[in-house]
């Protein structure tokens, strides 16, 4: 499997599968959105009854040229569907109570967030707390605080959900009944592996959404997959390792042994340390960095990428020995950098017959 990073990456840009490889390039904060649909198909592929998830990009005016107090004429070439719907109505707006004055929403994004829920719900089969919080998670993405929200109906149990920005950016998701649940797109040229990139691409494109080093620079992600090509574990890990560096090294990795337990400690660190919205940037009354809540996606997030690199990685002659390199911190939130410059770590599965490659890069 190819580097495969967040679909949000601005350089070296994560090859997308169709149809969004057709349209408009979703924004950052509509990747997100994307992502979360991708996945929950994942993590919902067993429940009944099925269903199946739809993501359209395209444009529309923008709020300051045409504020949706009502749905706007010309719904299906603003939202990408074949004929005109017919029924719409308002589920979040921005609009100006007067001329001059700030735009200011139409209901309390909480309540259309709850609502969303309820909605997406009710076709979406969610049987576990990670699917539960995916779901919400989702929910609150769509009912974001700069968006304006239509729910469309076409006549059938589809549930349309138009989504556009302040520029005119649209997204539509739409989630429909189906005999089984339909997987994810994928690109036919990743071959045996192409699920599998579409799921990690959207697992790191979520964490990037949630992870961040400062106000600029996400939490960047890297993954690699291939062949074996030592005997000697080590020495495998240390091939890899030189192969998908983006400069010459210097010389070969300092590589240490790892367990899976540490591996999801020093992840967990990763994510409590980055998660921005668990700190306001004021130490009054904090004596310590908080936790993260038990059920918060991104603790389902990173626990899923693991899972699929242990599972990718082993065989029925057995798991894959775990190697580290670089900044990891297993022993907690004030584990320091062996290089106060250098917050970038890798994570080596080394398998029977295969090899994953897991960069980690907190550096800003």
């Amino acid at each position: 499997m190819d580097r495969t990073v967040s679909y949000t990456q601005s350089w070296d840009r994560q090859p997308v599968p169709a149809p969004l490889d057709r349209l408009p390039s979703p924004t950052g904060y509509q990747w997100a959105a994307v992502a979360a649909v991708w996945l929950l198909a994942e993590w919902t592929r067993d429940g009944t009854p099925g269903w199946r998830g739809e993501c359209v990009t395209a444009r529309a005016p923008e709020r300051t040229a045409q504020q949706w107090r009502e749905p706007p004429p010309g719904l299906a070439a603003i939202c990408g569907l074949p004929a005109e719907p017919v029924d719409a109505t308002v589920l979040l707006g921005l609009v100006q109570p007067a001329e001059r004055q700030p735009y200011e929403p139409t209901r309390p994004q909480d309540e259309v967030t709850a609502e969303l829920i309820t909605l997406l719900g009710t076709l979406v089969p969610v049987t576990d707390r990670r699917g539960a919080a995916l779901l919400a998670y989702l929910a609150g993405r769509l009912a974001g605080p700069y968006t304006d929200l239509l729910r469309v109906s076409t006549g059938g149990a589809d549930l349309h959900l138009v989504q556009r920005d302040s520029s005119g950016n649209v997204l539509r998701v739409t989630v429909a009944p189906a005999p089984a649940t339909e997987p994810p797109p994928v690109l036919a040229s990743d071959g045996g592996d192409a699920a599998l990139r579409t799921r990690i691409g959207s697992l790191i494109t979520l964490l990037a959404a949630e992870l961040w080093v400062n106000n600029n620079n996400p939490v960047k992600f890297r993954v690699w997959v291939g062949p074996r090509d030592a005997a000697d574990p080590i020495e495998a890990a240390a091939r890899w390792w030189t192969s998908t560096r983006e400069e010459e090294p210097e010389g070969p990795p300092q590589l240490r042994a790892l367990t899976v337990e540490e591996l999801d400690r020093g992840l967990y660190t990763v994510v409590r340390s980055s998660l921005l919205e668990l700190f306001d940037g004021s130490w009054d009354g904090v004596e310590e960095w908080p936790h993260v809540p038990p059920d918060h996606v991104t603790r389902h997030l990173y626990r899923d990428l693991i899972d699929q690199l242990l599972a990718r990685t082993t065989t029925p002659d057995g798991p894959p020995h775990l190697l580290a390199a670089g900044y990891l911190p297993i022993d907690g939130i004030d584990e320091e950098a062996g290089d106060e410059h250098d917050y970038a770590g890798t994570v080596l599965f080394v398998g029977p017959t295969d090899v994953a490659v897991l960069d980690i890069d907190l550096s800003s």
